[in-house]
């Protein structure tokens, strides 16, 4: 067993890949919004998100294997090389908010299954005085926002410079250095004050999401079915327990 650092973004891309994949015996993921929104402020403040367990996948000891949700079907045509012990509702949550480039799916406060993109309010993000959470926001997949109960579009999200005027940046090109640098420019030419704005949202939060790093603990492919499972059970108390004979 071994404990170490991997960033943020090789991790993602992993489980983009189908590098990083879930034993069959996992549960289905399901988060809801409000949860996701909570795990993307405490992402780009560069807090804490736990740790994450994996299992080297191969050995005597085999499981079957799928994707982790959202993923394309590509990740599923590949053996993958680590398995996904504890940590799939957070890293499918910011695989599919940080580099989808489709909604994530997710549930409402009623557990209705929504659709929906995040952005983050540049002009929040950049207040010391405001709660990050607050600037999390939760956007539907026409990428439309509303007032009025609906009859009354605020702010039309499907373009960059709709983005831009609304000061909402889309979290889902985070790590797409093109996407950003064209984003970035859109923004400067929206406003004469926005190139002073956007190194201080730069420093505060882009920076933070790319260099943010995940403490792994790697369990190596010889490792004991029976002892993965004991492991499995013990560490996915957040989720949906698993009984002795589903495991």
């Amino acid at each position: 067993m071994a404990l170490d650092n991997k960033s943020l973004e090789t991790l993602l891309k992993q489980v983009a890949s189908g590098e990083v994949q879930l034993p069959e015996f996992q549960r289905a993921w399901k988060w809801d919004d409000d949860r996701i929104r909570s795990l993307l402020a405490t992402v780009t403040l560069d807090y804490p998100m736990g740790v994450v367990m994996t299992l080297q996948n191969g050995g005597p000891n085999r499981f079957r294997t799928r994707a982790l949700h959202g993923t394309p079907p590509s990740a599923a045509d590949r053996e993958p090389e680590l398995l996904l012990l504890d940590g799939q509702q957070r890293l499918t949550s910011l695989y599919q908010a940080l580099l989808s480039d489709r909604p994530v799916d997710t549930l409402d406060a009623r557990g209705k299954e929504i659709q929906r993109w995040y952005y983050i309010d540049i002009g929040k993000a950049i207040d010391p005085n405001a709660d990050r959470e607050d600037a999390i926001i939760s956007v539907p997949a026409d990428k439309l926002l509303r007032e009025d109960f609906g009859r009354k579009v605020t702010h039309d999200l499907t373009t960059v410079e709709g983005e831009c005027a609304a000061d909402l940046f889309p979290l889902n090109i985070t790590f797409d250095n093109a996407k950003v640098a064209a984003w970035h420019r859109a923004f400067v030419r929206a406003d004469d004050v926005n190139w002073d704005r956007w190194p201080v949202f730069k420093e505060l939060v882009l920076d933070r999401i790319t260099k943010f790093q995940v403490p792994m603990i790697s369990l190596g492919k010889d490792t004991d079915k029976v002892a993965v499972c004991q492991v499995f059970e013990k560490v996915n108390t957040g989720g949906v327990s698993l009984n002795v004979f589903e495991l």
